[in-house]
Order: structure tokens, then sequence, then C-alpha cells
């Protein structure tokens, strides 16, 4: 494990594919994992449909499980590549069966239905979440970048926008973590995000109707940290209807 962490910070931009059934790509799936593990590990994994590609997912696979569907069929990653492109495709294949690789599988719901499992006879008890980013940068960033929609804090408790969730609101959900670090996949944060060496130049024939957000992985990193010391809001219990 101390050897995949180290070469997470050495791996760059050297790239990956991994080849995946069509009918995943279309629903969006490359896009949910991804991008998350570009984020914590600093490697571009590219989704392709057939030929040749270093890793494959799928029901087919044969490889190492790293989760079932909703009919009961294992999804296993079976590692095709050689050399030094074999230590990133094992990376990808220990964040698959991380927490927070198992929160992006877990939370991949088209329409509204969940699609995946991670879950397991064997109950692993897992580490606490460690976050690296540098606090008081985080604090700074997020005002100037999130507090024009989201109340951050008690700096900015009277602005934000009242549909859009505190930042009080937003750690209290059990998958925080996952929500500040891939913010820039969900609406409407697309629209207006650029993440540097991640996301797609915004298409010069759309027009932009609010300043666009800039940021770089360390400085979402920063956020998320900063976001870890903040109390959480209590949420009450689920809404149950009779």
């Amino acid at each position: 494990m101390l050897a995949l962490m180290a070469f997470a910070g050495a791996a760059g931009a050297q790239d990956l594919t991994l080849r995946m059934p069509a009918e995943m790509v279309a629903k969006g799936l490359d896009k949910q994992l991804l991008p998350r593990f570009k984020f914590k590990h600093r490697v571009s994994v590219e989704a392709v449909t057939d030929g040749n590609a270093d890793m494959v997912l799928g029901p087919g696979a044969a490889g190492t499980r790293v989760f079932e569907d909703a009919e009961g069929n294992a999804w296993r990653l079976e590692i095709l590549a050689g050399d030094d492109a074999a230590d990133r495709a094992e990376l990808f294949a220990a964040w698959l069966k991380s927490t927070p690789g198992k929160a992006a599988i877990e939370s991949f719901a088209p329409n509204g239905r969940q699609l995946f499992t991670t879950e397991v006879a064997v109950v692993v008890e897992e580490a606490p979440e460690v976050f690296d980013g540098d606090r008081a940068t985080g604090s700074r960033l997020a005002l100037v970048h999130c507090g024009r929609c989201h109340v951050v804090d008690k700096r900015n408790r009277m602005g934000g926008i009242g549909s859009t969730p505190s930042f009080a609101a937003l750690r209290g959900r059990d998958n925080w973590p996952d929500l500040f670090r891939a913010f820039y996949v969900h609406n409407p944060h697309p629209s207006f995000t650029q993440v540097e060496d991640v996301t797609e130049p915004f298409d010069p024939n759309r027009q932009i109707h609010v300043a666009p957000v800039e940021v770089t992985l360390d400085e979402i990193e920063a956020i998320t940290a900063f976001v870890a010391t903040l109390t959480p809001k209590d949420l009450g219990r689920p809404v149950q209807s009779k």
C-alpha cells in the first residue's frame, strides 16, 4: 500500500485507458468514477468501449471483484497493462476498494436508482479519512468562490442564495467529502467551473452567465480540509410517509 501511495505522486500526467460497457458510458459511470480518481491520485484514465485498453471493467472481466449490479452480477477489474502502466492500474484497483471509491460507486444513481453495491460479507474496519489540504487557504477560497451562493460560515451568514444548502448542512451529509471533492461534476457547477487539468474548456459558443470559478485540485483539497473543521448541521431524521 505504501508503494502505491508513493507512486501516486509521481504518476502525473501519464494516462491509462479503461474499457467498459458502452451502456455504462452512456449512463455516465466513467464521469462518476474517473474524475474522482484523478483528483485523489493525479492519474488520468480515459474510458473506451472497444479495442485495446490497460484495464477492463465489467461483468465479463476476469479480474478482481469490485462491486455487484442490481441483478447480482459481479463486476470485475481486469488489468492488462504492462510495465509502469500496471502500477498505475493497480492504484486504480486499490482506489475502487477504498472508502472514497466505494462511495463513488454506490452514489452512482442515474434517474435516482442506485445501480451498484460494494457490500461484501467480511466487515473491514476503515481508518479515519485524512484531509491533507491547507485549512487556512481553504477557508479563504471557500468564501471567495463558494460564498456567493452558499453560506460558508458566520462570515457570510446573511449571504448566499436561499435555495442552496449551507456548508454546515452539506457537512452533515454522510458523503460530504465526496460532494466537495467532486463538486464540479454536480449541477449547476459544470456550467461555470474550470478545474485545472481536469475539466474540459468551456464551449466558446455557449455564453456563461456568471463569473467562472477557476480552481486547482490542491485548492479543492484545501477547501475540503476546511469543511472538515466545520460543525455539521443536524438535518434531523428522514421524513417517513405512511
